[in-house]
């Protein structure tokens, strides 16, 4: 499909259905540094030509699992979607049959109300399409969904299903969950008449949530932070009334509304008792992802990939992502200094730099105070229209950020891979699915993560829908 004619980000990056395929030997240019020996696994949509106007939103897709093996400088590659239910309607009856993040199917309002309280009819998709993750021994495909899927990392096959709170319902669970040692641990939001915001540790299914924090209205988040010894929650006022969701007229989402004046809620967790140490009452914020948190004495010190409000939503339906001059919202990193003896707290933003899908070398310095480094795509100040166009890096220490660029090319979610006894969060690659809209293709990049500079490619002769998240599992 490699050709030198431009075609927009849409066509390329959304429409253009997923073609699924592998590819033994893909051809590099470059040198993929030696000590990178191991899977890249990306999660996220994949749209088909035939069914593009069933779909309203980006998050809306069926799943796909796209891995690239890497071995002493040679590249292999392969992709799957993911074998859930709401697939298997979709490809069978060609269109949706389960309500997914912004578009809801048409059903009678008997059967939507049947299908929240009975959990054997389940209304909401069981479609993981967001990260990926190895949770014990288990290598699972995660969603915002209470059913999550179990893959085989050799054939990306399914395996099985797992549920983050065997036989529940009526909840949904973030995609982003944190590790400490053995355990893995994931914030639930579950409906109700009495709502909650639960923590459990993954690593151990049916026991009880490490907390259970009570909630009137529950906003909607995408991940949450922790350090050493709190979780901490960090909800906007995007927020549902419980009662909608159970008539279900409109698509999950569209049941939120923002209301400005509610202000944030940040609430901070004992990672031992379970109990809320405090609640702060912030300005009104929205974000999808935690960069970092950590402790020092009596103070939290937490970095969030932060909006004024939640229009990027808005701006992610598949209405808006065709017109090219479309302006995305540039979220921002934002500090929050949370004083737990005073219970007051500052906030400041630490650059002006656009960035979204944040990663740091997370194995490291996670709830570590001296991490320096966040990276992630960008809008590049010299052309902030259309989608993500660039790689940037954040330093938070100075507000510093340099980026990388290349015509006509959309790079996805930057992965930090730390070099062999690197002395810092800086000593790495990155690497990164890029879309080329001008040959009509992607390709897999590596960048020396000090410089920001290309070390080297690997290039595929067809695109790959523009998606979420990946992770890097060395040999």
């Amino acid at each position: 499909m490699m050709h030198d004619q431009k075609f927009s980000f849409f066509e390329g990056g959304i429409k253009t259905p997923q073609h699924i395929y592998t590819m033994n030997d893909v051809p590099v240019t470059g040198k993929i540094p030696e000590w990178i020996n191991g899977s890249y696994i990306r999660n996220g949509p994949g749209l088909f030509n035939d069914s593009i106007k069933s779909f309203n939103h980006w998050f809306d897709a069926m799943g796909v699992l796209h891995k690239f093996d890497l071995r002493e400088g040679k590249v292999s590659y392969q992709n799957r979607f993911i074998e859930c239910e709401s697939y298997r309607h979709v490809k069978e009856e060609g269109r949706l049959h389960f309500s997914e993040f912004a578009t809801d199917p048409c059903k009678s309002i008997f059967k939507k109300i049947q299908s929240y309280v009975f959990p054997t009819l389940p209304n909401m998709t069981d479609n993981p399409k967001i990260s990926v993750a190895k949770i014990g021994k288990k290598w699972m495909a995660l969603g915002e969904t209470p059913m999550q899927v179990e893959f085989d990392p050799d054939t990306l096959e399914k395996i099985g299903v797992a549920e983050p709170v065997p036989g529940a319902f009526a909840y949904k669970t973030t995609a982003h969950p944190h590790f400490d040692g053995e355990h893995a641990f994931n914030l639930v939001v579950k409906f109700g008449m009495q709502s909650y915001y639960r923590i459990y540790d993954l690593t151990k299914p049916g026991e009880k949530p490490l907390c259970n924090i009570p909630v009137k209205r529950p906003a909607y988040i995408h991940g949450f932070g922790m350090t050493k010894n709190y979780f901490i929650i960090a909800a906007g006022p995007l927020t549902v009334t419980p009662i909608e969701l159970l008539f279900w007229k409109r698509p999950f989402i569209e049941n939120h509304q923002w209301r400005k004046n509610d202000g944030g809620s940040i609430y901070v967790i004992d990672k031992k008792t379970g109990k809320l140490k405090t609640l702060f009452k912030t300005e009104a914020f929205f974000c999808f992802h935690h960069i970092n948190a950590w402790e020092e004495k009596d103070t939290i010190i937490m970095d969030l990939n932060a909006y004024e409000d939640a229009s990027i939503i808005q701006h992610y339906y598949l209405n808006k992502l065709q017109d090219e001059t479309n302006q995305l919202p540039a979220g921002v990193v934002k500090r929050f200094i949370l004083n737990l003896s005073t219970r007051s707290y500052e906030t400041f933003r630490i650059s002006d730099a656009c960035i979204e899908l944040p990663r740091i070398d997370y194995e490291r310095y996670n709830t570590q105070n001296n991490y320096r480094y966040t990276y992630g795509v960008s809008l590049h100040p010299e052309n902030q229209q259309g989608f993500y166009n660039s790689i940037v890096k954040i330093d938070a220490q100075n507000g510093d950020s340099i980026y990388w660029r290349a015509d006509h090319c959309y790079p996805g979610e930057p992965f930090f891979a730390s070099k062999p006894n690197s002395r810092n969060d800086e000593e790495g690659v990155l690497i990164s699915i890029v879309l080329d809209v001008k040959k009509g293709n992607s390709f897999l990049l590596f960048l020396d993560a000090i410089t920001m500079q290309e070390i080297a490619r690997a290039t595929l002769p067809e695109p790959i829908v523009y998606g979420f998240h990946a992770d890097y599992f060395p040999q």
